[in-house]
């Protein structure tokens, strides 16, 4: 049995790890040109990704950029993919954060530290609570 690191390995296959080797044998030049002929939204995911490895300092930031954005054109291309606004992600950070948080009596300290009802903080806790126990179980559909 694969182990998941394995798994998760095979999901994007060897036709990534192709694509990939291609880019790292071009010259810096030549692989400029090849990025200007990408779609610019895969050119853009590209600079953004580059901008956070250079923002952290990662070595070789255009390179590993070139190879996530590969990897995910690889696994989500052709898909209609939903990627949330940045208030809708913040929410959603928020309400995980409030879940961990949570210890079953501070309602209405995590009300007053995030700004929220002590009613909303219920209904985020509930909604997490249900999120927290699909994870763990198994469909039996």
């Amino acid at each position: 049995m694969a182990n998941h690191t394995e798994q998760q390995t095979e999901l994007f296959g060897s036709s990534v790890e192709e694509l990939q080797h291609c880019l790292t044998q071009l010259s810096p030049e030549d692989a400029v040109a090849v990025r200007k002929r990408w779609p610019s939204n895969l050119q853009s995911l590209a600079l953004l990704i580059e901008a956070e490895l250079t923002k952290a300092k990662i070595n070789d930031p255009r390179i590993l950029g070139e190879a996530i954005t590969l990897a995910i054109g690889h696994y989500f291309g052709g898909r209609d993919v939903y990627i949330p606004t940045d208030q809708r992600l913040k929410a959603a950070l928020r309400d995980i954060q409030i879940w961990q948080e949570f210890n079953g009596y501070n309602m209405e300290k995590l009300a007053i530290k995030f700004g929220l009802t002590q009613r909303r903080i219920a209904e985020i806790i509930q909604q997490q609570r249900r999120i927290e126990v699909e994870r763990r179980q198994r469909s039996l559909f």
